[in-house]
């Protein structure tokens, strides 16, 4: 979106699976609860399927020997082939049909296969049972272990050893078992490797398959945040409403690759990308959407990526999101449809309230615009998962509704209302929204209003007293809540002071008794924005997120029931001097504030502390009580390292996953973030 009151921007808009463990980061489930089964809880383990037959493998059919470690997590496979099993040849059964070799007299011996997993806390994993389906023979590797051996010699086998006996017949289908101790895995990565060997040079077939599964004991019901939350149903029941702003050019993925090679790391966060397009500023964004494995094949992944945002959001307690409708066809309108798709097939209470986008939607001439906007809205106003008010009036909550005048929008009205469509408008402004609000109410009915907002801790304060003066216009507000903002493709940033704007802005909405919450934004990288986990702010907005919304919501602060820590600095100094022959200019800070350059420590405490912050082997240090406590020191080069120490112990610790270096290239303005409560995250990845 534009920066708001001081300078505009157009936006760049053109564009060119891990497995679930059990367990929750989510709310625990209650009767009349819509809320994803990735986030229930259960008492009793439960057997998790870490690889599935029919999985998806890399695989080398070469007859070349891949080398010294292709069994270890640390093996660059990217040039293997890749397809799901059953994988071979030679019985008409196989999903992907490998490679035999030069002539069916002389076949490979040896074909190789890799499978990436993800364990998200191995202490939580008991029995570990794998079977496998091979013809001929097959050794089985764990992270570089081997954890079983079928139908080979006991020792020396290379690449050319042959299986020990011919497996025909009924045989080939036969799976074996095989217990797998759990101290092979590892957090995180996990690397199954099999290499299987043929019994002959003139073997007519081979068949490979395999599952993995675990037994997965339960999480408590919400150890990826500082509370417990508040059930889902009840979290929706509230009047008060929270909404993540969804900016449709950046899904979780553009092209379903395999994150090192997509169109976010090949285009977006390098300075080569688009053919060099972003070379004066290092690269159109500084962050990603964590990343993900790729679908598999023939699945509709926008469709199934979609439904992991809205689970996401969900899981937060949100309502839905306001949608920013760019354009009324094409792909950003097909990912409205989408959208709206997956919010019916993922959670029946999560709720679209459409944003029509009118800074660069609906151009043209005031008819042409009009007949634009109706046939589009008017379009999808029925679809279930689209939001309606509770009289069932359809809400459109335009973003610069003053780019079209009053007399515009009650024809909008009219029209839609000859289609049988009742609308109530709730504008968003970048403009002084006052005086914009004033001069639309005038002429047309309005529900609400809001403003885009401002990034910094002044422009945050101002917004205390926004509702009431909405209120004394007859009109609901909607609070923008966010946490930065800087833009590489225009060399600007605006300062938010670590996390302090972040808070402000929760506190002007909570305490000034806001209606609703607009987080600013879901997914917009561009603008830095984003509340959707990303590898810059990892998942600590995210989690900031499930604290804010119930205390919004239910109007009561939430009890602390676990020591979280979370913190934010930028990667260096904002005064560190880039290499103007790579930059084409120093960043520019705009709305005001003044640059700062600190590490805060965030924490939330269940009893008094001391909170520790180390750089370059300094420590500083602050006794704190209990509840929210935010420890400040100046930005110096090193990675900090942050704790909570309590009775003379360390109960809490994260390092910072971003070094501080003031030698650099370009200048890049992005807070990072983190935080140290160690958790299952897999239900966010379904």
């Amino acid at each position: 979106m534009p920066l708001p009151l001081r300078v505009s921007f157009s936006r760049v808009v053109g564009l060119a699976c891990v497995l679930s463990l059990a367990g929750a980061c989510g709310p625990v489930q209650a009767p009349g609860d819509d809320v994803p089964s990735s986030l229930e809880t259960t008492e009793q383990p439960q057997v998790v399927a870490l690889v599935a037959p029919g999985s998806t493998w890399r695989y080398r059919d070469t007859g070349v020997d891949p080398g010294a470690g292709w069994t270890t997590p640390g093996y660059v496979d990217t040039a293997w082939k890749e397809g799901p099993a059953q994988l071979g040849y030679g019985d008409g059964d196989e999903a992907t049909v490998v490679s035999y070799g030069p002539s069916t007299s002389s076949r490979y011996v040896t074909t190789w296969f890799r499978k990436a997993f993800t364990v998200a806390d191995p202490a939580r994993v008991g029995a570990v049972a794998l079977r496998l389906l091979r013809d001929d023979g097959a050794i089985v590797y764990v992270n570089g272990r081997e954890v079983f051996r079928s139908n080979l010699p006991a020792s020396g086998v290379t690449a050319s050893t042959l299986a020990t006996t011919t497996i025909a017949d009924s045989a080939e289908q036969t799976w074996h078992p095989a217990s797998v101790p759990a101290s092979v895995l590892v957090a995180g990565a996990n690397v199954i490797a099999v290499e299987v060997h043929q019994s002959t040079l003139n073997s007519s077939d081979l068949s490979f398959d395999l599952e993995l599964t675990a037994d997965v004991a339960p999480t408590t019901a919400t150890p990826c945040w500082p509370l417990d939350l508040p059930a889902l149903g009840t979290l929706r029941a509230a009047p008060r409403k929270v909404f993540a702003h969804y900016f449709s050019p950046y899904p979780l993925s553009l092209d379903n690759r395999d994150p090192s090679v997509d169109y976010y790391a090949r285009n977006y966060l390098v300075p080569t990308g688009e053919n060099s397009k972003f070379a004066y500023c290092g690269g159109f964004i500084k962050q990603r959407p964590l990343p993900q494995a790729p679908r598999a094949s023939g699945v509709d992944y926008e469709l199934k990526n979609f439904e992991q945002e809205v689970r996401r959001a969900a899981a937060l307690g949100l309502d839905g999101f306001t949608y920013d409708i760019l354009n009324h066809t094409g792909t950003h309108w097909n990912r409205l449809l989408k959208l709206l798709q997956a919010a019916s097939n993922a959670d029946s209470g999560f709720r679209v309230v459409l944003m029509p986008d009118m800074s660069s939607t609906y151009t043209g001439t005031d008819a042409d615009a009009l007949t634009a906007f109706v046939g589009s809205i008017g379009s999808v106003a029925s679809h279930p998962a689209v939001y309606h008010l509770d009289d069932g009036r359809l809400l459109l909550a335009p973003y610069m509704a003053d780019n079209r005048t009053p007399q515009w929008w009650a024809s909008v009205l009219q029209a839609l209302q000859a289609r049988g469509i009742s609308a109530a408008l709730w504008p968003v402004y970048v403009k002084p929204w006052l005086a914009q609000t004033q001069t639309l109410a005038a002429q047309v009915p309005l529900y609400g209003t809001s403003t885009w907002g401002n990034r910094t801790l002044s422009g945050a304060a101002a917004q205390r007293t926004h509702p009431a003066t909405a209120h004394g216009l007859g009109l609901q507000w909607m609070a923008p809540v966010a946490l930065q903002d800087s833009r590489p493709k225009d060399l600007v940033y605006t300062e938010p002071n670590n996390s302090q704007t972040l808070r402000a802005m929760w506190d002007a909405a909570i305490q000034g008794g806001a209606d609703w919450v607009q987080l600013i934004t879901w997914n917009d990288y561009s603008e830095a924005t984003e509340f959707s986990p990303s590898s810059g702010t990892q998942w600590a907005a995210f989690d900031l997120t499930a604290y804010y919304t119930a205390w919004f919501k239910l109007g009561a602060q939430p009890t602390i029931t676990r020591d979280a820590l979370y913190y934010f600095h930028r990667r260096h100094s904002t005064s560190a001097a880039p290499d103007l022959t790579q930059q084409r200019a120093p960043y520019t800070v705009v709305n005001g504030a003044a640059p700062a350059n600190e590490i805060e420590l965030l924490a939330f405490l269940t009893a008094p502390g001391t909170l520790e912050i180390e750089v370059a082997g300094t420590v500083q240090r602050k006794d704190v009580a209990a509840g929210i406590q935010s420890f400040r020191v100046p930005l110096q080069q090193g990675t900090p390292t942050f704790r909570l120490v309590r009775g003379g112990a360390t109960v809490a610790a994260v390092t910072s996953a971003f070094p501080i270096n003031d030698t650099i290239t370009y200048q890049d303005m992005l807070y990072r973030a983190g935080g140290s409560l160690s958790c299952d995250r897999s239900p966010f990845f379904p």
